[in-house]
């Protein structure tokens, strides 16, 4: 019994910052702000440090009993680090697709703006000035030139689910908008539009 609390409590430090710092990494992947990375930094540390410790203790632990399971707090600290690398993979492959449709609306330091990608998913950039920006994704479908999101509101700025592409000629150039529009496809007045940056339908 005794050994089993000793191997709980060389355990303990490595198990809670490592899912404190798979929490930060996950959490953090749905923006930009701008003390991520040092928040990011300030936790790795502990948890290098805690992993260290841990694997000395248990090569001492396992000089006097001679029982390979005195690793078992350093094998768990190791999943960990590979359980950052592999979040990292997935957090990354959410972005992977094919950018159809982009379009942004800038003013000063504040914007926003869709991606639509081909397989199916949207990415929402919220800019929210010097502090950084917040990323909304989900599902949509196109036809033809109205897009149907999965939701209807999205960080106040997105007020509806529906969405249409509007060819505008300005000064004899031909520009392509976002409309935010109602169930009877009318624009939804002082709704935020998106002008159209990229655009790769067939």
């Amino acid at each position: 019994m005794n050994n089993i609390i000793k191997t709980f409590l060389r355990l303990l430090p490595v198990a809670v910052i490592g899912l404190s710092l798979n929490y930060i990494i996950i959490n953090y992947s749905n923006g930009e702000i701008i003390i991520d990375n040092p928040i990011i930094c300030f936790v790795i540390v502990p948890f290098v440090i805690a992993f260290l410790w841990t694997n000395y203790k248990d090569r001492r632990v396992y000089k006097q009993s001679q029982l390979k399971l005195s690793f078992i707090p350093t094998v768990i600290g190791i999943i960990f680090i590979i359980s950052f690398f592999v979040t990292n993979i997935i957090i990354a492959a959410r972005d992977k697709s094919l950018v159809l449709i982009k379009a942004i609306y800038v003013e000063d330091f504040y914007g926003s703006g869709f991606e639509f990608r081909e397989n199916g998913t949207y990415k929402f950039t919220d800019i929210r000035g010097l502090v950084g920006a917040i990323y909304s994704r989900g599902n949509y479908l196109l036809k033809d030139s109205l897009i149907i999101l999965d939701r209807d509101n999205i960080d106040d700025i997105i007020q509806s689910n529906l969405l249409v592409i509007r060819n505008e000629k300005l000064n004899g150039t031909t520009n392509q908008t976002i409309y935010q529009i109602n169930n009877q496809h009318n624009i939804i007045e002082e709704s935020t539009e998106f002008v159209i940056t990229i655009d790769k339908r067939k």
